[in-house]
């Protein structure tokens, strides 16, 4: 919309100055094409009176010498003709009498040279002027003059070239000056609308946009877009206290039916203790479900408060936690390297991965990274960011499972029988996106899986920014 405006406003601004420019260069080549017409029709009349005497003595000669010499100082032919349209004598040039037929019969009828149309750059090289010769109301003849206009074509040329440098130096300010400004202004309240969509698009439910400004048809779509949210807002509200409420008053249950069973299971004989085993386990997974739901309905109710954390500290902290269970956990990453999130982020995104590891790739190597990345948005736009790699290298996932992995209760087919919730990558990925950053898996050359995680770097100028990072080791 914004270059829309710009284009229309920059057409509107030019038309403005061809309208005001036109009639200038329009005047400005009348004046010099009537200059160049009332000079040549002097030096016309003045060879019609000497034309005159020649033709009533018969003595020709002096007039031709004469008409030589004025093409020869000012490039115009000059022929003159009896009544008969008999050429008496001419100057040195090509013009014949026969070529302009309607300028000779207007000259023999007795009457003046007609003006000429003005004068442009693309018009003819001359145009023709023809005078009558006569004696008191008798018409001896006529002179025709073919008068050259490169001077004036030249001139004209020069000036119209000097509007339109002007006229373009013009629109250019006004652009710059006028049309930024103006469009800028007409668009603020639609910037605010996109400002404000863009915030709750990044989970900030509470962003309003002021309704009370801007034209009519803004400020409607103004207060719609303050209904939606509060919508939104109540509806998320509504929808997390539900998984609150629900997995609270889950627990409770949950935890009286587990001490039942254990109760059961230890009077019981082997036989049925078995089986009260096998529904402890699933009490067990069921409260973990809960759990689970807890958490990711906690996700959203409310921004996170983001500070700047030393995400290299934060995953050698926690991989120091987890070595004893991944025997072969190796971790790459820079002194120091910082990032906005919150402080609890990386605990949950390594829990999840390495809980994830050791069902899945149990035995396999497992290499946590660190590391600065430049991600592209769909506008072209690159910003930095801190990444986390984690790869194990058991047999992975199947192509076709890829895409839904993160998903809530996704379970592999090849893993439908390994203890867990399909809860924990979606957790992980619930978190990263809350911040701002990005989730995403794949398969790393040479086989495995490996979960990759972005959470937005400091600005440019901030503290954390000029405190500076060191790449990451690999």
């Amino acid at each position: 919309m914004r270059r829309r405006l710009l284009a229309l406003s920059t057409l509107a601004l030019s038309i403005l100055l061809a309208a005001l420019l036109g009639p200038l260069i329009s005047t400005y080549a009348s004046d010099r094409t009537q200059e160049l017409f009332v000079t040549r029709q002097a030096d016309l009349n003045r060879f019609a009176v000497v034309a005159a005497n020649a033709l009533e003595t018969g003595s020709v000669s002096s007039l031709r010498s004469e008409l030589d010499r004025y093409e020869e100082v000012h490039g115009a032919r000059v022929v003159v003709v009896d009544a008969d349209r008999r050429t008496i004598a001419a100057s040195s040039g090509d013009l014949e009498p026969a070529s302009v037929p309607r300028q000779v019969a207007r000259a023999l009828a007795g009457n003046s040279a007609e003006k000429p149309a003005p004068v442009w750059p693309w018009s003819d090289d001359t145009f023709v002027l023809a005078s009558p010769i006569g004696r008191d109301a008798h018409v001896l003849g006529a002179v025709l003059m073919e008068a050259p206009t490169q001077g004036v074509r030249d001139d004209v040329a020069a000036r119209l070239a000097l509007l339109v440098v002007a006229g373009l130096a013009v629109l250019l300010v006004a652009a710059v000056g006028v049309a930024v400004p103006l469009v800028r202004w007409i668009l603020r309240p639609v910037d605010d609308l996109d400002e404000a969509a863009r915030r709750v698009a990044h989970g900030d439910l509470a962003t309003r946009v002021p309704a009370s400004a801007g034209p009519p048809e803004l400020r409607r779509l103004a207060t719609s877009f303050n209904a939606m949210a509060n919508h939104v807002q109540v509806a998320q509200r509504q929808q997390s206290d539900l998984v609150a409420d629900a997995s609270h008053q889950l627990g409770n249950p949950l935890t009286a039916l587990r001490l039942r069973v254990e109760t059961l299971s230890a009077d019981a004989e082997p036989e049925d203790a078995a089986q009260l085993d096998l529904v402890l386990a699933e009490t067990d997974r069921l409260t973990r479900i809960v759990d689970s739901l807890l958490d990711l309905g906690q996700i959203g109710a409310e921004p996170p408060p983001v500070t700047e954390v030393d995400v290299a500290a934060a995953v050698r902290a926690r991989c120091r936690i987890w070595e004893q269970a991944v025997p072969g956990l190796t971790v790459g990453a820079p002194d120091r390297i910082l990032a906005l999130a919150t402080v609890e982020v990386v605990d949950v995104v390594l829990d999840a991965t390495l809980d994830n590891a050791t069902k899945f790739a149990l035995g396999s190597p497992v290499e946590v990274t660190v590391g600065e990345v430049t991600i592209r948005a769909a506008d072209a736009t690159e910003t930095a960011a801190v990444e986390i790699r984690v790869r194990d290298n058991g047999s992975g996932v199947r192509d076709e499972d890829l895409a839904k992995v993160g998903a809530r209760f996704f379970r592999g087919a090849q893993h439908q029988n390994v203890h867990g919730t399909g809860l924990g990558l979606a957790i992980v990925r619930a978190h990263v996106v809350q911040l701002g950053g990005t989730f995403a898996v794949g398969r790393p050359p040479g086989g495995g899986f490996e979960v990759r995680v972005t959470l937005r770097s400091p600005a440019p100028g901030s503290s954390a920014a000029r405190r500076g990072a060191a790449p990451a080791a690999r």
